[in-house]
């Protein structure tokens, strides 16, 4: 059994973790109402983004435009996946990383990786990595999207890949976020929206169809980062919560622990006085 010093210095050092771990918590609960705030606010604009330019491409034959075009005789695909630069979040990471290898699996796949944690997983596997971004802000302006989506354009145009995938951690609750996989391109052109006759589009569509895809492109690797960054924040929010619980009950057992080994202290040194003072009077 340790003794009451050794059981003393722990207690001492957990309640010092544990108000780093409280301080921690009380800063990811503020970046975290900040990023829900912003990814609530920008969920219209790129949902109104999107039914605009399902609206757009229908009727549009796929030979018309290359972003409708699968890559024929490309022969990999090309996996975009964004995770965050920093860990302390659970399973947030390591559960985006299974999806994007599932994708990968029996296909010839290159990863475009946006944070630091999907790329050093992806790098330990061997997986080729095109290009990678990191120290992303938390609040993503356009212009760090731009690179991402020039890349991407570029690439399938050319016919490198067949496809284009993307994953990121959705936000669902401050309890919830779940890793998506999603298709960016070649975009499908047979899925119909409501109220498309509300949408007016001047001049035609095969002329706006240049323009618009590209910054549809930005909105959804945007819009996607944001909600990442949400999940990242609310997910480490609660695995600072659950470690400063932890940490609590961890010094109310080493208070028992160290209560019961003054207690066996004492005891012991009364029986050994006793027994000396029996000895004497023998």
């Amino acid at each position: 059994m340790a003794s009451a010093k050794e059981v003393r210095r722990r207690i001492k050092s957990v309640s010092n973790t544990k108000q780093i771990i409280k301080a921690m918590e009380l800063i990811s609960v503020i970046k975290m109402q900040k990023a829900i705030a912003i990814n609530a606010r920008s969920r219209n604009y790129s949902k109104a983004a999107e039914d605009i330019l399902k609206n757009l491409v229908i009727n549009v034959s796929e030979t018309d435009h290359p972003f409708l075009l699968p890559g024929i005789n490309a022969k990999k695909q090309l996996v975009v996946f964004i995770t965050s630069d920093r860990g302390l979040c659970g399973g947030l990471n390591s559960k985006a990383i299974r999806k994007a290898i599932d994708l990968s699996k029996d296909k010839d796949t290159d990863f475009l990786t946006i944070g630091r944690k999907g790329r050093d997983a992806l790098r330990a596997l061997g997986k080729n990595i095109i290009a990678d971004f990191t120290k992303i802000e938390e609040k993503p302006k356009f212009k760090d999207i731009l690179p991402i989506s020039k890349i991407i354009t570029d690439d399938f145009t050319s016919g490198k890949y067949y496809e284009i995938k993307l994953v990121y951690t959705h936000f669902v609750s401050t309890l919830s976020q779940e890793p998506i996989a999603t298709k960016l391109l070649p975009l499908e052109n047979k899925e119909k929206v409501l109220n498309q006759e509300r949408i007016v589009f001047e001049p035609e569509k095969d002329i706006l169809l240049d323009d618009l895809i590209p910054r549809f492109l930005e909105i959804k690797i945007w819009q996607s980062m944001l909600e990442s960054i949400a999940s990242e924040h609310s997910a480490r929010m609660m695995a600072m919560k659950n470690a400063s619980e932890n940490a609590l009950e961890l010094i109310d057992d080493l208070t028992l622990s160290y209560n019961q080994t003054r207690q066996a202290t004492i005891t012991r040194e009364i029986a050994e006085i006793s027994a000396g003072k029996m000895t004497l009077e023998e």
